[in-house]
């Protein structure tokens, strides 16, 4: 693909019991790609595992994301390599598997070019794995957000009728230095990008604008999905109340 390659890899583990696994996007230099809700710009990636043999339930996981600012605009996404993993539950344990991933990715360098792909792969149990696969794989869980914590979590989101907007307090571990919001809302919100507002202490405030909302949204009957990030490190939380 222009801009780099996708492949799906996996890692049996010793006993050939259980098996990890993750779609992962090599970019080249100067080229990025998209978080799941990347905001007025950018291609979110969109996968199906239809097909696939000895497991069920799979679904993409999302590493923390950063934020990228260019002529588009700005957005969340990954200006470097990531591998997104896996999660799925294996329907009899210790048989070959077959994973097989068809979907769209946004990649952009000085244009942004939606790729289509198709992929498969297969596992027989407790073989090996290279270690490029196995950094990779590493990588990708490593990076993905915690759970918030009382030290790290998102408080409070309210809504400002008269400006439209959203005004989120959260709490950030002593000494923060940058924090970003990474809001996950209805598809056909199109938010603008959240704007750090201030960090005292260990409060960090934010705001976004609504003004791109669709007319009949009503923001205080919405529950939002986020990941905060304080000086590189994400939390995720679900089910967010706008009050």
């Amino acid at each position: 693909m222009d801009g780099g390659k996708v492949r799906l890899i996996a890692m049996p583990s010793s006993d050939g019991k259980a098996l990890q696994a993750g779609l992962q996007v090599v970019l080249n230099e100067g080229w990025k790609t998209y978080w799941r809700s990347p905001g007025t710009s950018g291609i979110p990636p969109q996968v199906s595992f239809l097909g696939s043999q000895n497991l069920v339930d799979a679904k993409l996981r999302f590493p923390t994301p950063n934020t990228i600012k260019d002529i588009y605009g700005t957005s969340a996404g990954y200006e470097k390599s990531v591998t997104f993993p896996i999660d799925f539950k294996l329907v009899q344990p210790g048989q070959p598997t077959t994973i097989k991933a068809n979907g769209v990715l946004g990649v952009c360098g000085e244009i942004c070019v939606p790729v289509q792909f198709s992929l498969a792969l297969t596992s027989r149990g407790a073989t090996g794995s290279t270690f490029d696969v196995i950094a990779a794989l590493n990588e990708g869980t490593s990076n993905l957000p915690d759970p918030a914590s009382d030290m790290h979590q998102i408080n409070e989101v309210r809504f400002n009728r008269e400006q439209a907007s959203l005004t989120i307090k959260t709490t950030v571990p002593a000494g923060t230095k940058e924090a970003e919001l990474f809001l996950d809302a209805p598809y056909n919100w199109y938010l603008s990008p959240v704007k750090s507002v201030s960090i005292d202490g260990t409060t960090a405030t934010f705001n976004v604008s609504l003004a791109s909302l669709p007319k009949k949204a009503k923001p205080q009957k919405t529950r939002l999905k986020a990941v905060l990030r304080a000086d590189g490190k994400g939390v995720f939380q679900n089910d967010i109340p706008i009050l």
